[in-house]
């Protein structure tokens, strides 16, 4: 059964499980020897620091997250008409309600994730697979990717796993992929041509 809590967590409950153990044994087992205090002591030291400076990394972006997702609840009603401001044609309505929103996004895989697919919908390919791109590699990065997937995913298709998102997006970029070289092969084209007409 998969653990609940997020990578990050876990690693940093079990480095400080690990630097308090040291500590103890430094400070208790070889009390009497001076040497043994000091090396103890120091690597006791070494472990907080970094574990302070792993948490702050790890906070960080979750602190964002939650400031991100009280905004977005507060603008939901806008993004719930997005769907029906493209079926009618006002693609550019529908992408500055959407970019307004996801300015305030932090850089999250998920977010990408949701940019890529509402990019694509809109038409705008270039931009989507620039979306896609970049889900994909912070996907291998993103400490809170997998508890956003647990929380939010697995409605409408939408992925629930790391490895159902990573697949979800890959996916994705193959259909893309070949409409936008198709697009800039086509530009390139139009420009070989209107160069040859100006000469």
């Amino acid at each position: 059964m998969q653990s609940r809590l997020p990578r990050w967590l876990i690693i940093t409950l079990t480095a400080l499980a690990v630097a308090v153990l040291l500590g103890l044994i430094s400070w208790g087992g070889y009390a009497l020897i001076k040497t043994w205090q000091i090396i103890g002591l120091g690597i006791f030291l070494v472990i907080i620091v970094g574990l302070g400076i792993f948490i702050w990394i790890g906070i960080k972006p979750l602190i964002q997250y939650y400031k991100f997702n009280k905004y977005y609840q507060s603008q939901e009603s806008q993004l719930k008409n997005l769907p029906g401001l493209l079926q009618a044609g006002r693609t550019t309505e529908a992408l500055a309600r959407f970019e307004g929103v996801m300015k305030h996004a932090p850089d999250s895989a998920y977010i990408y994730f949701m940019r890529a697919n509402f990019l694509q919908s809109a038409g705008k390919l270039p931009e989507a697979l620039t979306a896609a791109n970049k889900a994909l590699a912070l996907s291998a990065t993103d400490p809170i990717l997998a508890s956003m997937l647990k929380e939010a995913g697995g409605q409408m298709g939408q992925p629930s796993t790391v490895t159902e998102f990573k697949a979800q997006l890959n996916e994705l970029i193959a259909t893309i992929e070949p409409k936008v070289t198709a697009i800039r092969m086509r530009r390139e084209k139009a420009r070989r041509e209107k160069k040859k007409k100006s000469r």
